[in-house]
């Protein structure tokens, strides 16, 4: 599987640029605007996009013909893509954090290394859930019908989140010290299962598919 990975990695050189000036537009032109947390929000989301230039790339070239004749077992090919993608997270959630610890010298209202830490770990789980979501996608249909579909993914889930903040007052409420670790709990436990969800769903789809 580390050949898979590395295979992976070592392809998309050129995207690497183009990414990272990417960032600069938008740290440079936006930065201030999204504030600290916005900008390691939006570090750690661009870099997880890259792994549906990964699948792009595998169409492009024809990898999964080429890998059907290889004695590379299917799931393992699952598994380094999510493998990839868990990279390109922790990649894009550090420089975010990087950036957004210089975005908030210069900002009016300054936040502290732990909110900027509580930034970017929000920031890494929702780049991992976007993959969670988005890979099983891609290897069902491919990653040019997926890249449709990942601004449904994106876009969706925004709009329902911006109504419910509209209609639901959650000012009254006040939550308890268990009650807040129960919480975490919570968001911990799903964010595993919904992991463990994309892999099984990605590799029953994978193992189906006839190249």
């Amino acid at each position: 599987m580390k050949g898979l990975i590395l295979k992976d990695l070592y392809a998309m050189g050129g995207f690497y640029r183009n990414t990272f000036f990417s960032m600069v537009i938008v740290c440079g032109c936006f930065g201030f605007s999204l504030g600290a947390e916005g900008v390691a929000a939006a570090t750690a989301i661009m870099c997880a996009t890259m792994i549906v230039s990964t699948f792009a790339l595998d169409e492009r070239c024809g990898w999964h013909g080429f890998a059907a004749a290889l004695p590379v077992d299917r799931k393992e090919s699952v598994l380094a893509k999510y493998a990839v993608h868990v990279i390109y997270c922790f990649t894009g959630t550090f420089l975010g954090f990087v950036i957004s610890i210089v975005v908030n010298m210069f900002a009016e209202q300054k936040l502290s290394i732990g909110e900027l830490a509580v930034c970017a770990v929000v920031s890494f789980g929702i780049s991992m859930v976007f993959g969670f979501i988005i890979i099983p996608i891609m290897f069902r249909f491919g990653a040019e019908r997926a890249r449709f579909i990942m601004m449904a993914v994106i876009a969706l889930p925004t709009i329902a989140v911006y109504l419910l903040a509209d209609k639901v007052n959650l000012g009254g409420i006040v939550m308890t010290d268990m009650g807040i670790k129960l919480l975490y709990a919570a968001v911990a436990v799903g964010f595993i299962l919904i992991g463990w969800a994309s892999c099984f769903i990605s590799i029953k789809v994978y193992s189906k598919k006839e190249f």
